[in-house]
């Protein structure tokens, strides 16, 4: 059974061999994302030790995903979403989205989330909109926004509960 838990530094090489390339960081991580990074470099632009982070594991201790939260805009805002390479197609990003969300929310005290993503990651799109993530117009100026959708949802139909 694959469980949510707090991100640890000892998952930092394991999280850095996902991430293979720029065009894959700055997917990841967005475009001010330093690369080529090293250790450092990657914890501090991750900010891990700044922001709720977590990992998805499964009974083994095998890393299956990684992802982080934060109030933006008064939502429970999903970050640096990612699944191990040899984990993808398995259903883990739903995994991650929902347990990301129901910690989240929790800690927040926010019944909504939100996210970004690039407009041409048309797989994690059609994740996020199957889980029930609409896109809206980004309510504030934002530097960048033109290559990304923003999306919002409320958590209860995510989760699959009633309002």
């Amino acid at each position: 059974m694959a469980k949510l838990v707090p991100f640890k530094a000892e998952f930092l090489p394991e999280l850095i061999s996902w991430i293979d390339s720029e065009a894959a960081c700055h997917q990841w991580g967005g475009p001010w994302f330093q690369y080529p990074f090293d250790a450092r470099s990657f914890s501090r632009d991750c900010r891990w030790r700044e922001l709720p982070t977590f990992v998805v594991e499964d009974n083994r201790g095998q890393l299956l995903a990684f992802g982080q939260y934060y109030n933006r805009l008064d939502c429970c805002h999903l970050g640096r979403l990612i699944v191990s390479p040899g984990f993808r197609g398995a259903g883990i990003g739903t995994l991650l989205i929902t347990q990301l969300i129901a910690h989240g929310c929790e800690a927040l005290q926010s019944d909504r989330c939100s996210l970004f993503v690039l407009k041409d990651n048309h797989r994690a799109l059609a994740l996020y909109e199957k889980l029930g993530f609409c896109k809206r117009d980004y309510p504030e100026p934002e530097q960048g926004m033109e290559i990304c959708h923003y999306l919002v949802a409320e958590a209860a139909q995510i989760l699959g509960k009633e309002s």
